[in-house]
């Protein structure tokens, strides 16, 4: 059985008013068109997998991060 729009309006009518703000948070993404990488994203994916399967690359946690670069400001 497909779904019709119309089905899913009278759905989102039976929400309560105080539960909108959770239906958008979950519909949204939804709206958000997938983009293809591109050509050049798809190369600097593999040579940083490269990187990071030789070791050449390094860990930090976030907390790291934001001492590293929040002190040097």
């Amino acid at each position: 059985m497909a779904i019709k729009r119309e089905d899913i309006y009278k759905l989102i009518e039976t929400v309560p008013d105080e539960k909108l703000s959770d239906l958008v948070r979950l519909i949204k993404p939804l709206t958000i068109p997938k983009a293809e990488p591109t050509r050049d994203e798809v190369e600097a994916i593999k040579e940083a997998r490269k990187e990071y399967e030789s070791g050449e690359t390094v860990a930090y946690t976030i907390d790291e991060l934001r001492k590293e670069f929040l002190d040097n400001e």
